[in-house]
C-alpha cells in the first residue's frame, strides 16, 4: 500500500510491517518489509474462529534502564491515573485495561517510523531519537468505537509520559511524535480521533486512493477511483469527518457531496478491500466506495 502526503502529492509503497525484512532501501521509491513482531499471532491457529473483534495496537519505543524501570516509570508518572501490573496497564478511573507487551530494541524501528511518519512529516531529529530506543512497548486493546479509541490513546499517552519517544498506530500505519499525540489529547474533540487513527491518502500507484484505520473507530473505510490525488484525499477526509462528527446512518446507494456546488457521489459497498486478509489493516465493518454520478 502507498502512504501519501496530501500536502506534497507524493506517496510511497509500504507492505505490512509484520513481514520479513528484505533490506534497507530508500523510502520514497521502494517497497519496505520489516521484521516487526506480529502481536496478533499468539494463539494456536487450530482454535476455531469466534466473533470478529477489532483490535488496535500501538507501538511505543522508548529509553528505559530495564523492565523494572518501565514498570516503576509508568506508575510514578501516572499516579492515580494508570497502573501497570503483570501484562496489563489499567486506567484506575475507568477500570479499563489493555494488554502490554515489552520487547527488546528493534533495529528496524527508525525506518518503520520514517515511512509511517511521512504524512506527519516526522523530523530527522525525532527519527534519530527513535534510533536510540532500547525497548519497545506494544499496547493492545479491543476498540471499534470512538470511546474505546480514546481510551487506548490515553493509555498510550501514559506510556509516553513514562519515557516513550513516539507512537506508531500499528493497525493503521501512522506515526506521531510524543508532542503531536499529546496535543491531540490535550485539546480533545472526538474528531481528533480521525487524525490519530486514520490514513486517508493511500494510493495504489494507479488511479485509486483509499483510507485505512476507520475500523479502530468503528466505521467503514472508504475508496475512490479516477479522481486526481489531491482531490481524492480531500474527498475522503471530508467523508471521514462526516461519519465521525455527524454520525449518519449511511445506507448503500445514498449520495454524498461536499457542498451544494460540488460533485455528487453514490455510496456503494466495496467488497474487495485493498488490504483484505491483513490482520492489522482489514476492516471487519467493510468499505464504502464513492462513485461519481
Amino acid at each position: 500500500m502507498c502512504f501519501g502526503s496530501a500536502q506534497s502529492g507524493k506517496f510511497v509503497r509500504l507492505k505490512s510491517l509484520t513481514t520479513p525484512c528484505s533490506g534497507t532501501v530508500g523510502c520514497k521509491q521502494h517497497t519496505h518489509e520489516y521484521n516487526m513482531i506480529n502481536i496478533f499471532k499468539r494463539k494456536n491457529s487450530n482454535i476455531p474462529k469466534v466473533e470478529t473483534k477489532v483490535k488496535t495496537a500501538l507501538c511505543i519505543p522508548g529509553i528505559w534502564e530495564n523492565r523494572s524501570d518501565i514498570v516503576s516509570s509508568i506508575t510514578k508518572e501516572n499516579l492515580g491515573d494508570f497502573l501497570f501490573a503483570g501484562t496489563v496497564i489499567m486506567n484506575l478511573k475507568t477500570k479499563q485495561g489493555f494488554e502490554l507487551e515489552i520487547h527488546e530494541r528493534d533495529e528496524n524501528m527508525r525506518e518503520a517510523f520514517k515511512c509511517a511518519g511521512i504524512v506527519n512529516r516526522l523530523s530527522d531529529n525525532f527519527l534519530n531519537q527513535i534510533e536510540q530506543h532500547n525497548y519497545v512497548i506494544y499496547l493492545i486493546g479491543e476498540t471499534g468505537s470512538l470511546k474505546d479509541a480514546k481510551a487506548i490513546s490515553e493509555a498510550g499517552e501514559a506510556i509516553l509520559k513514562a519515557g516513550g519517544i513516539g507512537i506508531k498506530v500499528e493497525s493503521t500505519g501512522k506515526a506521531f511524535s510524543k508532542e503531536h499525540w499529546t496535543s491531540l489529547l490535550m485539546d480533545f474533540q472526538e474528531s481528533n480521533l480521525y487524525e490519530m487513527f486514520v490514513l486517508d491518502s493511500i494510493h495504489d500507484g494507479n488511479s485509486t486512493t483509499y483510507t485505512c484505520g476507520m475500523h479502530n473507530l468503528g466505521f467503514k473505510d472508504c475508496i475512490v477511483s479516477n479522481i486526481k490525488f489531491q482531490e481524492s484525499v480531500h474527498l475522503l477526509t471530508i467523508f471521514g469527518y462526516y461519519q465521525i462528527v455527524d454520525k449518519p446512518d449511511i445506507k448503500e446507494k445514498q449520495t454524498f457531496s461536499e457542498d451544494i456546488n460540488s460533485p455528487v457521489y453514490q455510496i456503494v459497498n466495496e467488497p474487495n478491500q485493498p488490504y483484505k486478509g491483513d490482520e492489522l489493516f482489514e476492516n471487519p465493518y467493510g468499505m464504502w466506495r464513492l462513485k461519481r454520478k
